[in-house]
Order: structure tokens, then sequence, then C-alpha cells
């Protein structure tokens, strides 16, 4: 094992992993609502820019996966806990109890992700 300063054992990605999960799971929900004719949101811009969110929030979680350390990291947090509070507003704002349900799981993803993370024991 090195014991240089730039060496950092790998990190568990839980968070980021729960987060991937549900922004699909979101984005699904949110698509099925904009396509379908007398759900109330269909067609609608807001409805469009919560599958935008939810897509960013898709490609965050994979970012967080890729980088281990870092300011980038850190970064990709912040626009993480931006991007799923606006996202949740934004499903609670067109009444998308289901898929606002599935954004406060991603939530907790982000919390997860950003306090629990720690790194793994390598042996």
């Amino acid at each position: 094992m090195s014991t240089s300063a730039g060496y950092a054992p790998p990190r568990r990605h839980t968070g980021a992993y729960i987060m991937i999960v549900t922004a699909l799971i979101a984005l699904a929900i949110t698509a099925w609502r904009f396509f379908t004719p007398l759900s109330g949101v269909t067609g609608s811009g807001g409805s469009m820019t919560t599958m935008l969110g939810e897509f960013v929030l898709f490609i965050l979680g994979l970012l967080l996966i890729k980088y281990e350390f870092g300011g980038l990291r850190k970064l990709f947090v912040i626009l993480s806990w931006l991007g799923v509070l606006g996202t949740l507003l934004g499903a609670i704002l067109l009444h998308g109890w289901w898929t606002a349900i599935v954004l406060v799981v991603c939530a907790a993803g982000v919390i997860i992700e950003s306090f629990c993370a720690k790194p793994t024991r390598s042996a």
C-alpha cells in the first residue's frame, strides 16, 4: 500500500447509485405524465423542465462515481443538492406526488454521498 500524499483509498458510492436509480425512475414517471393525455401536465414546459432536472441528476450521479476526491467532486455535490431541491420543488408544483416521493429518496442519496461517503479500507 502506498503512503504517498496523493493516494486516496476507493470510496463506496452507495449514495450516487441511489441518485442514479431514483433519477431514472423519476424521469420515467415524469415522462409518462408528459406524454399521457389528460394527465394535467401533458406537453407543459414545467414537466419538460423537471425532466431535464432529473436527467441532470442522473449525470451528476455518474460524475460522483467517476470523481473520487477533490474540488470538482465538491462542486458536483453542491450541484446535486441544488438540482434535487429544485427538481423536487418542480415536481411538487406539478402535483407529481409519486415523482416527489422518488426525489425525496434521491435527496437521501445526496445526503449519503455528502456526509457518509467514507473511503473503504483496502487490504
